[in-house]
């Protein structure tokens, strides 16, 4: 059966050039990371996460990067669209960051092994209490400047709207007493829908919201500081944000690319 031309164009070519981009830097991650440090590999995976962007012909532009503090760490808690967002974050993100992330990707061939030899966290959301406590164990790893970054939804949207927020991300920030960082990302949702293997170019927006500090906070406060987290993110997210309009494209911003 002959394949269309279009589902090449808009389906097969930019599959494969992210598998093979994908599976390249995982060997090369993999490799490294017996020679060099967590922060040399984390430049290597913000490059690679810019290529394949590049090469699947989507921008993004970072909003909010003067809200960060150089040499603070953070629990930055972004929305969740899509794999693209994983990309647009890697990329545009102006901090070191250690990704929390579910033990389905962490587990895969070549990448999962990549994400963990650069220290990202596994956790097992069907395992409920065990989750949280990994990722208050994840404390460790909030140390020289380094942040995590954890999706509070703990999934992808369906419909580009916020789903409801787990409270291990906040439990881990009163815990440290590490401030949260509220991302959010407009754009992906649209790029490429869950369940979807048609990635089409774009634009995605990033924007940092304001920091929220959690020094002095109780475990009796983890839901007003998740509440204002979502507020925060929510404040910045637009539904009806079209990332194929010409003049979501053009640079603008802190930073675009």
């Amino acid at each position: 059966m002959r394949i269309p031309v279009k589902t090449y164009a808009g389906t097969v070519l930019p599959m494969l050039f992210l598998f093979a981009g994908t599976v390249i830097l995982a060997v090369i991650v993999i490799l490294a990371s017996y020679l060099t440090s967590g922060a040399g590999l984390h430049k290597l995976t913000a490059k690679w996460a810019r290529f394949i962007l590049k090469v699947l012909g989507i921008s993004y532009s970072l909003h909010g990067a003067a809200k960060i503090t150089p040499g603070t760490s953070y629990i930055v808690t972004p929305n969740h669209q899509s794999f693209m967002d994983f990309l647009a974050l890697a990329s545009a993100l102006p901090l070191r960051f250690r990704w929390v992330l579910k033990k389905d990707l962490t587990s895969l061939p070549l990448f999962g092994w990549g994400l963990v030899r650069i220290g990202a966290v596994s956790i097992d959301r069907s395992r409920g209490r065990n989750a949280v406590k990994i990722i208050l164990a994840a404390a460790e790893k909030l140390k020289d400047g380094w942040s995590l970054l954890i999706y509070p939804e703990g999934t992808t949207t369906r419909d580009g709207f916020l789903l409801p927020f787990k409270k291990g991300p906040f439990k881990l920030a009163v815990k440290t007493g590490v401030p949260v960082l509220p991302v959010t990302c407009n754009g992906p949702f649209k790029i490429l829908p869950r369940g979807s293997r048609h990635i089409k170019s774009g634009h995605i927006e990033v924007t940092i919201g304001d920091p929220i500090i959690t020094k002095e906070l109780t475990e009796k406060d983890i839901p007003e500081l998740l509440e204002k987290t979502r507020s925060e993110i929510a404040k910045y997210l637009d539904p009806d944000y079209n990332p194929f309009e010409k003049d979501s494209r053009q640079s603008h911003g802190d930073a675009a690319a």
